[in-house]
Formats: structure tokens, C-alpha cells, sequence
């Protein structure tokens, strides 16, 4: 569209609602000008509170949307202005110009607008397919013929109606329809209420808000249209007439705010600060002068013929309910227009995932119900910030004095973030932070326990390998050979005894095996996931006046649980062998990331080295185990010098996945 074509509509706009609202005012003039009332004081309410209203509304929704709605909206304004200021203008001199034309406006001009209020319009808003075409052509013929008798009627001894027909066959045919056509109209509105009724019980949550207001305004124009139509004495036609303004004042209340959600829609975005105010205004001018209408006509009955004290106990009342009236109304239509957007608890709450808090569901749901372009939130380590606009709004996002993260809130293409926007974004990065904060705490005490379930788990695993194929084995061994001893000891007791001394030193052999399992349990630290302190302290307990043990962990390998468990243990049968037989007086252990992402891991000394015969005891095979469940490479060699021995672990980048799952499935 382009920038004439919408200038065209704003000054349209503004024809239409300036001219409801000169005729609203020159109604409210007319009636000081006369200084007599009109004959019945709530329909000229009525009429002039529509005329105002509608006229704004029509003016916030003209130049956005062009739906059927927005021209019944102004044909109401224009027609209830008109018949307000007809009912003021008839009192006036007979000089004036026009009056016969006022005698007949009170009662037509605002029929169109009102009836399609009741029968058509929720028929167009709510949202579904074509199958209500019907309808809506059989309520407008009905308004039709509603408005013809009261627009052609000739009465004798009246001013003539300009619009009259004086043929008899018409006039004959209009006392025959009598109220039969607003009857109809009437009974089109209570279909309706009930369809939409059924609408909103079915309505998503998200939809009930909107459809929820239209219910209750259609509802309050249906019954006031149904006690305006009622047969009844003559007796009851002043209070019905009175009953049915007063109930179309109170659906003033309702219907403004729901069309202006339900037809604009998605066009309410970077406008809905002013569809809030014109909603707040609108709903305050038709509830103050609803409550003056009430007050007064309580007060004059209580203190009848003390009208100047019923007027200032009217106003009185009127002014102290104001405050805390606003209140109600700015909160329940925050709510209308901004959805969960209205309140920081709810948003939170609509916004966080099914299946517990995330990241990206709040942003998306931040995003959705303060409708903005993008909402990015970022804690620490898991990515980066995207470089802000212009227009866009960053806020750290603190809890306990700390930085948890950033929120950036991008709005729509030419757009800016209104003030009310920028305020709820900054009262919900505070409870952002700290559900980060509760978050990350969770995220980590769960870690932990990971971790030291599989710690455990891979403890035990050692054990019960250890003492399977070591400890079992030597002492089923030694029961053996004591029992041979025994037999030995009448027939050979020089050969019981050499057997007796071997057991003993198989036994001492064994006891430091035990003695070796009990130090090489997992320590505290490495139940932290802290393998560098881990394997320092089993440094320094190898370190003494004959051997220096060094540990160099480099800051970047991260190796999960049951992985640290194993390299730890590896370490520490490396380290038992080379005090027992390296005789080496230096022994360097470190454990580094490759440029390719292996890790290396490598134990070297500077003692005499493996023997060319040598064979491999229950260490080196453990150590070739583990390194056969890590999926790696265990390499035995000189040191570096030439001197020395060496034993070099190369884990694979690749295989550490595939390790994991391995160690947590073994039994």
C-alpha cells in the first residue's frame, strides 16, 4: 500500500470519527441549550457514549484493516451521534432548520448499526469458513426491513418525514409488519449468542480472551434488544426503554476492546500501546457514565425532590470509584491486548518447555508473547551473542551478584521497543537470571552424580577384575601348596620347608598386591572429575628420597568419568612398577590433547629399562586390558634418551564416544 493510498484512509478515518464526535457534542449541547431532558435519559446516553467511542475505534482501526466490521463500527458511531443529537434538537426554537427531519431521526438512524451489531457482527470476526454467508444475508434483509417502517412512516399531526411515503398500500402494509422485523433481528442475535457461546468453550486458551469479551458485550445487546422489543403494559415501557440503554451502555463495556483485538489481529503489533489506551479510555468513558446513570436514578428515589443533593452524591461517588476502577480495567485489558505479555510470573510461565526449562523454548516464547522480530538468550559457554542493531535491547542477565548470561531483544522491521515493552523485558531478565542460575546448579549437581556413579561403578569393576585374575588365583595357590607342604613334610621335610618359604613369599607378594589395590581405589578428587589433582597426589605418594615423580595435565583435556577412572589406574600400576624395579630416580607422567584431538597420555622414567626377556606381569597385562576397553593404543618403550622406560597411551578423538558407551554397558 502505498503512502497516499494510506494518508487517504487516515483522513477518512478521522471524517468519520470527528463527525460522530461534533455530533455527540452538539447533542450534549443541545440538551444545556434546552435545558430539558430527553424523554428517555438512557438511550441518549447511550447513543452520545457510542457516538464517542465507536468513533475512536473506528479511527485506531481504519487505516489498518478494512473489514466489514470497521464500516458497521462507523455507519453505529455516525447513526447513534445523530439520533443523540436529533433527541436535543427537536426541544430547540421552530426557527431552526431541519426539525422535521430531527422528529424522525431518534428513531431509525440508529437501527442499522445497533441490529448488525447483534445479528452480523460476530458472525465476521470470529474466525471460520464461507457457510455463514447465509446468515448474514437473512439478518441484513431483516435489518432492512427493520429500519423501513421508521424511516418512510407518515404519523398525521407530526412535521412532515422527509423520507415519508404517503401511499396507503405502504403505510397499510407497515402497521401490518409492526415489530415482527426487530423481533426477528432479535431472535437472530440469541442464535448467534448461543453459536458463539459454543465458539468459545471450544476456543483454544489462547483464543478465549478476545471471544471471551465478545460474548459477554453480544450478550448484554441481545437482552437489551429483547427487553426493548418485549410486548408489555404501557405501564412497563418507560423502565424497559430505560432497562434497554442501560444494557446497551453496559456492552459499550465489551465490545470496543474485543473488535479491536479480533479484527486487527496481527495489525495491533508496534500500535497496541494505543489500541491499550483507547481501550482503557473507551471502557472508563462507558463505565463512569454508566455508574452516574445508576447513582442517580438510586438517589433520586432515596431522596426524592432533593435533585441537587442526588446529583452532588452522584458525582461524589462516581469520582471516589475512579481510581480503583481504572485499575481493574487497565489489568483486565493488559490482559486482552498483551496476552501473557501482560504480567512477568505468567509469561514466564506460558513460555517455559514441556519437558522442563529451555533455553530456546523461553526465547521463543518471550519472542511470541511480547511480539518482537527475535529474542536470543545466551548463557555462558553454550554460544555466542549475536552482534546487537540499533534498535535492539541488551540486558545481562545477574543472579547472586554474578553474570549468568545476556538477553537480546530484537523488534520487528520498522519498529521500536515502546517503553512497555523495555520494562517487561527488564522485570523478566531478573527471574531469567535466576532460572539460569537454579538451572546450572541443577545441571551441575546432576553431573556430579553422573560422575560418581560411574566412578564407582568403574571402581568396583577394577576390583572385582583384580581380584578374579590376581588375588583369587594366588591365594586358591597358596592353599594348594600349603596342603602339598603338608604332604611333603613326613617323607621330604627339607622339601616341605623350601615350599613352605616360597608360599611365604607368595603370600607377602599378594599382601602387597593388597596393599596396592587399597591405594589405588579412586581418590576423593577424581570423584570431583579433578584428574589432575588425582593424579598429583598419587605422585606424591610414589615420591621419596630415592625417586621424584613429576605431573603435567594440560588445561584442555576434559575426559569424562569412567575414562579419568581408567587412565588413573593405569597410572598408578606404571607407577608401582617403576618403584619396584626401574630404579629410576626421575619419572615424568603427562596428559595432553594432540593438534589431531587424540590424548596422549605417557609415563616415562629414567631408570634401566625393560629387559629383553622380560615377562609381563599382572601390571602390563592390566594395563593392556584397559587400554583394549579404551578402544586406544599402549605402546612400551625406551625413554626419550635411550634410557629408561616409557609407556605411551593413545586414546583416539573418535573413539572416546564409542568408549563411553562401552565402560557404562560392561557389567
Amino acid at each position: 500500500m502505498t503512502a497516499r493510498t494510506t494518508r487517504r484512509w487516515h483522513v477518512l478515518a478521522w471524517l468519520i470519527a470527528g463527525t460522530s464526535w461534533l455530533l455527540a457534542a452538539g447533542a450534549v449541547a443541545a440538551l444545556i441549550g434546552t435545558g430539558t431532558a430527553p424523554p428517555n435519559v438512557a438511550d441518549w446516553i447511550m447513543d452520545v457514549v457510542t457516538a464517542v467511542v465507536y468513533g475512536g475505534v473506528v479511527l485506531m482501526m481504519l487505516p489498518r484493516a478494512r473489514h466489514p466490521v470497521v464500516w458497521i463500527l462507523a455507519l453505529t458511531a455516525l447513526g447513534c451521534g445523530a439520533s443523540g443529537l436529533a433527541a436535543g434538537y427537536v426541544a430547540l426554537d421552530d426557527a431552526w432548520p431541519g426539525q422535521d427531519l430531527a422528529v424522525y431521526l431518534p428513531y431509525w438512524a440508529w437501527v442499522p448499526g445497533v441490529y448488525a451489531t447483534v445479528a452480523v457482527v460476530p458472525l465476521l470476526v470470529v474466525p471460520g469458513g464461507r457457510r455463514r454467508w447465509p446468515a448474514v444475508a437473512v439478518a441484513v434483509g431483516a435489518i432492512v426491513v427493520s429500519t423501513l417502517p421508521s424511516l418512510t412512516v407518515v404519523v398525521p399531526g407530526l412535521p412532515p418525514n422527509p423520507f415519508g411515503i404517503d401511499v396507503a398500500w405502504w403505510q397499510s402494509m407497515l402497521r401490518s409488519l409492526g415489530l415482527w422485523p426487530d423481533r426477528t433481528v432479535a431472535l437472530l442475535g440469541v442464535g448467534v449468542w448461543i453459536w458463539l457461546l459454543v465458539r468459545v468453550r471450544r476456543a483454544p486458551p489462547a483464543e478465549r480472551g478476545g471471544l471471551g469479551w465478545l460474548l459477554a458485550g453480544h450478550g448484554a445487546m441481545v437482552v437489551a434488544l429483547v427487553a426493548f422489543l418485549m410486548p408489555m403494559s404501557d405501564d412497563w415501557t418507560g423502565t424497559a426503554a430505560e432497562v434497554s440503554g442501560a444494557l446497551l451502555l453496559v456492552a459499550q463495556l465489551f465490545l470496543p476492546a474485543a473488535l479491536l483485538v479480533l479484527v486487527l489481529g496481527r495489525r495491533m503489533w508496534g500500535v497496541d500501546a494505543r489500541v491499550n489506551r483507547g481501550v482503557v479510555w473507551a471502557m472508563m468513558t462507558v463505565a463512569i457514565a454508566l455508574a452516574y446513570l445508576l447513582l442517580i436514578a438510586v438517589a433520586t428515589q432515596v431522596l426524592p425532590g432533593q435533585s441537587d443533593v442526588a446529583l452532588a452524591l452522584a458525582v461524589g461517588l462516581v469520582g471516589l470509584g475512579a481510581t480503583p476502577l481504572r485499575r481493574l480495567v487497565q489489568r483486565r485489558v493488559d490482559h486482552l491486548v498483551y496476552g501473557t505479555g501482560a504480567d512477568p510470573a505468567r509469561l514466564l510461565s506460558s513460555a517455559d518447555g514441556r519437558d522442563g526449562f529451555d533455553l530456546d523454548a523461553l526465547a521463543a516464547g518471550l519472542c511470541r508473547s511480547l511480539r518482537l522480530a527475535d529474542v536470543h538468550l545466551v548463557a555462558p559457554g553454550t554460544g555466542e551473542v549475536p552482534a546487537p542493531g540499533g534498535d535492539d535491547l541488551v540486558l545481562t542477565l545477574t543472579s547472586r551478584g554474578r553474570d549468568v548470561g545476556r538477553l537480546v531483544a530484537r523488534p520487528r522491521p520498522g519498529e521500536r521497543l515502546d517503553q512497555r515493552t523495555t520494562r517487561m523485558l527488564t522485570e523478566v531478565a531478573g527471574l531469567v537470571g535466576m532460572t539460569i542460575d537454579l538451572t546450572q546448579s541443577v545441571d551441575a549437581l546432576t553431573t556430579a552424580r553422573r560422575r560418581m556413579a560411574g566412578v564407582r561403578h568403574e571402581e568396583r569393576r577394577m576390583l572385582r577384575r583384580d581380584l578374579h585374575d590376581g588375588l583369587g588365583p594366588a591365594l586358591a595357590g597358596i592353599r594348594l601348596g600349603l596342603v602339598a607342604a603338608r604332604g611333603l613334610r613326613e617323607r621330604d621335610p627339607q622339601a616341605a620347608e623350601d615350599m613352605l618359604d616360597m608360599l611365604e613369599r607368595e603370600l607377602a607378594q599378594q599382601g602387597e598386591e593388597v596393599r596396592r589395590l587399597s591405594r589405588s581405589l579412586v581418590p576423593l578428587a577424581l570423584e570431583d572429575g579433578d584428574l589432575a589433582t588425582a593424579l598429583a597426589a598419587l605422585a606424591e605418594r610414589f615420591t621419596g628420597d630415592e625417586l621424584a615423580v613429576h605431573v603435567t595435565v594440560a588445561a584442555d583435556v576434559d575426559l569424562e568419568p569412567p575414562i579419568q577412572v581408567a587412565v588413573y589406574q593405569m597410572a598408578s600400576e606404571a607407577l608401582l612398577n617403576v618403584s619396584r624395579h626401574a630404579q629410576a630416580s626421575r619419572c615424568d607422567v603427562h596428559l595432553r590433547r594432540r593438534a589431531d584431538g587424540d590424548t596422549l597420555f605417557v609415563v616415562s622414567d629414567d631408570g634401566v629399562g625393560l629387559p629383553p626377556d622380560k615377562v609381563e606381569g599382572i601390571g602390563l597385562r592390566s594395563m593392556r586390558e584397559r587400554a583394549d576397553e579404551l578402544g586406544a593404543v599402549l605402546r612400551l618403550g625406551a625413554g626419550s634418551t635411550g634410557l629408561g622406560c616409557k609407556v605411551e597411551l593413545r586414546l583416539p578423538a573418535s573413539a572416546e564416544g564409542r568408549t563411553l558407551a562401552a565402560l557404562e554397558a560392561a557389567p
